[in-house]
C-alpha cells in the first residue's frame, strides 16, 4: 500500500462554490507557496498569512426579543428591540430612545457632527444627548423636513433620503428640502445610498455613481448591472486595504458577489468568479479589524 502523502492545504484563499469542489483551483505563487481555494468553511477565519484559525466564541451580554439595526462608531451604538429604539453603554446598558416604531422594519443611520440621523419608512428623526427628535417644519415657502423612507446617507454638507424610487436632496447644512428641485428619481425602489469621498453610490436594481461635490454638478454613471441586497454596504478606509489607496471606500453585497467602489466610481467586484450568491432578501455588514486583520462581515437573510 502507498501512503506517500498525494497533497498538503498549507495556505487558504476562501471559499470558492463556482467551482466543483474536486476541482478547486490551487495557485502557485513566485515563491512557490500553494493558495487552495475551499468550497465550504464553518467558525473559522482566514488570517493575514492565509491560515486557518478558529474562529473566537461569544458571550451574551444583553439579551432581546428581535433585535435589529445595530450601529456603533465606537463611542454611540443604537439598536432596535421589537418597536423601540435603545442606546447601549459601553457596559451593555440600555437605555430606551423612542417607542412606537414599526415591527421589523429596518433602520439607516446617517452621523452629522453631534447628531446621528435616523429613519426607517415610518420615522425620521435624530439622537442626540439620548433623546429622538422628529424632524420639524421649517415653515419656509417650498420647504419641506425630509420625509422619512428606507436608506439615508450625508454627504457634503446634505442628508439625503430614499423613499421608494426617490432620492430626497436636503438643502444645505439643514434637514428640510425643496419640494421644487430637491430629489433625484430613479428607475426603481432604491436599494442602497453609500457616500465616498467624491460621491454618492445609488443602486436601483442597477448601481450608479454619482460623482460630483454638489447635486447641480452630478454626473450620473452606471457603474454595475448588478443590484444591492439591501444594507449590507458599508464605508472603509482604504488605510485598512492597503495598495496605496487613499480615503474612503464602499464595500457592499450585490446580487452577483462582494463589489468595492473607490472613489472615482471604479468598482470591482471581488468574489464574482469563486462565489455563487444564493436567493436573498435583506442583510446587514460590519468591517472588523481584529489585531491587524480586516473582515467584512454580512449576514443575510
Amino acid at each position: 500500500m502507498d501512503n506517500s502523502q498525494l497533497f498538503t492545504f498549507g495556505h487558504f484563499a476562501g471559499i470558492n462554490n463556482v467551482d466543483k469542489s474536486y476541482r478547486v483551483p490551487s495557485i502557485r505563487n513566485n515563491a512557490g507557496v500553494v493558495y487552495t481555494d475551499m468550497d465550504a468553511l464553518e467558525n473559522v477565519d482566514i488570517d493575514n498569512s492565509f491560515a486557518l484559525s478558529t474562529r473566537d466564541g461569544s458571550d451574551l451580554k444583553l439579551a432581546g426579543t428581535d433585535v435589529h439595526s445595530i450601529w456603533a462608531d465606537g463611542e454611540t451604538c443604537l439598536f432596535v428591540d421589537l418597536d423601540r429604539l435603545y442606546s447601549l453603554s459601553e457596559l451593555y446598558a440600555r437605555t430606551e430612545v423612542l417607542s412606537g416604531l414599526t415591527l421589523g422594519e429596518r433602520i439607516s443611520y446617517a452621523p452629522v457632527n453631534d447628531r446621528i440621523y435616523f429613519t426607517n419608512k415610518g420615522y425620521i428623526g435624530y439622537f442626540h444627548n439620548l433623546l429622538a427628535t422628529a424632524l420639524s417644519d421649517p415653515n419656509i415657502s417650498f420647504k419641506l423636513p425630509l420625509p422619512a423612507g428606507q436608506r439615508i446617507a450625508y454627504y457634503r454638507g446634505r442628508l439625503y433620503v430614499a423613499k421608494g424610487k426617490v432620492l430626497y436632496i436636503s438643502d444645505a447644512l439643514c434637514d428640510h428640502y425643496d419640494i421644487r428641485t430637491g430629489f433625484r428619481v430613479f428607475e426603481n425602489d432604491i436599494t442602497m445610498v453609500r457616500e465616498v469621498d467624491n460621491g454618492i453610490y445609488v443602486a436601483d436594481g442597477k448601481t450608479w455613481f454619482l460623482q460630483g461635490a454638489e447635486p447641480d454638478e452630478f454626473q450620473k454613471a452606471k457603474v454595475s448591472d448588478s443590484d444591492v441586497i439591501p444594507f449590507t454596504d458599508c464605508l472603509i478606509s482604504g488605510l485598512l486595504v492597503g495598495d496605496g489607496i487613499a480615503g474612503n471606500l464602499a464595500i457592499w453585497t450585490s446580487t452577483d458577489g462582494i463589489c468595492v467602489g473607490d472613489n472615482s466610481g471604479a468598482v470591482k467586484n471581488l468574489t464574482r468568479a469563486r462565489y455563487y450568491m444564493a436567493s436573498h432578501g435583506i442583510g446587514g455588514s460590519a468591517v472588523r479589524n481584529l489585531n491587524g486583520q480586516v473582515h467584512y462581515i454580512t449576514s443575510i437573510e
